[in-house]
C-alpha cells in the first residue's frame, strides 16, 4: 500500500486539531484570558466550544450542608481525602463556552427586539385567559410564574395558558452577553464546582473555577450601546 494514503488521513486528522489551536491563537481576547489563568489550568477549543479546565482530577461527593460543615471539623486532612474517596467520584473542574461567530449590533437588536414582542404577548396571556385571579404569589416567590385553580375550568384555562406560553417561549433567542475579538460566548457547562449540594476536595478548585468564570464575565462581557 501507498505511503501517500496514511498521510492524507494523518492530515485529515490533524486539521481539526489545528483549527481548533487557531481559534484561541486567532483571537486576542482568548489569548490574554489564557494568559491570566490560574496556574494549573487550560484553555482549549473543541466542538464549537472553549473550555477552561484545571489539569489535576477533583473529586466531587453529594452531601446534605447542614450536616457536612460538622462532619468536616472532626475530621483531620487525610480522613477528608479518604473520605471523598469512599463517597465520591474523581471528575475535572471546568467550565465552557458555546461558539458562535460574533454577532452584530444589527443581530442583536433584531433578537432583543423579537424577544420584547414575545414577553409583551406573554404579559397579556393572563388577562386572555382570565387567570389573574388565581395567581399564586406564595408558590410564585419559589420561582417561576404560578396559578392555582379552583374549579375544573380554572385548570383547563391554566392549561391553555401554559400551551400558549410554551408556544411562544419558543420563539425566544438567547442572546449573548459575552464576546471575544471573533466570536459571541454562551455559557455551556459547569463541573467539579461547590454548590448547595456538592462539595469539592480540593477546595481551592472551586476558589479557581469562580476566578476563571469572573475574569471572562469582567474581560469579555457585552458594551451595551448608549
Amino acid at each position: 500500500m501507498s505511503s501517500f494514503p496514511l498521510r492524507l488521513l494523518s492530515l485529515l486528522f490533524l486539521v481539526p486539531a489545528l483549527h481548533a489551536q487557531n481559534v484561541v491563537e486567532q483571537d486576542a481576547i482568548l489569548k490574554n484570558l489564557r494568559a491570566q489563568l490560574p496556574e494549573g489550568w487550560t484553555l482549549e477549543s473543541k466542538d464549537k466550544r472553549i473550555i477552561f479546565s484545571k489539569n489535576d482530577s477533583v473529586w466531587i461527593r453529594h452531601v446534605n450542608k447542614n450536616n457536612a460543615a460538622a462532619n468536616n471539623k472532626k475530621m483531620n486532612a487525610d480522613e477528608r481525602i479518604s473520605s471523598f474517596k469512599k463517597e465520591g467520584k474523581k471528575t475535572k473542574a471546568m467550565i465552557s463556552f458555546r461558539l458562535e461567530p460574533k454577532w452584530t449590533a444589527q443581530a442583536t437588536k433584531k433578537a432583543e427586539e423579537q424577544n420584547k414582542k414575545a414577553f409583551n404577548q406573554i404579559s397579556r396571556l393572563p388577562e386572555k385567559y382570565k387567570i389573574e385571579a388565581l395567581y399564586d404569589s406564595v408558590l410564585s416567590e419559589k420561582g417561576g410564574e404560578h396559578y392555582t385553580p379552583k374549579t375544573d375550568a380554572d385548570k383547563e384555562q391554566i392549561r391553555k395558558f401554559n400551551e400558549e406560553k410554551e408556544k411562544i417561549l419558543k420563539g425566544v433567542v438567547p442572546v449573548p452577553f459575552l464576546q471575544t475579538e471573533k466570536y459571541s460566548l454562551f455559557p455551556d457547562v459547569t463541573s467539579g464546582v461547590e454548590d448547595a449540594t456538592t462539595d469539592v476536595y480540593p477546595e481551592r478548585a472551586t476558589t479557581e473555577l469562580y476566578k476563571v468564570q469572573n475574569m471572562v464575565n469582567d474581560i469579555c462581557r457585552v458594551q451595551k450601546q448608549p
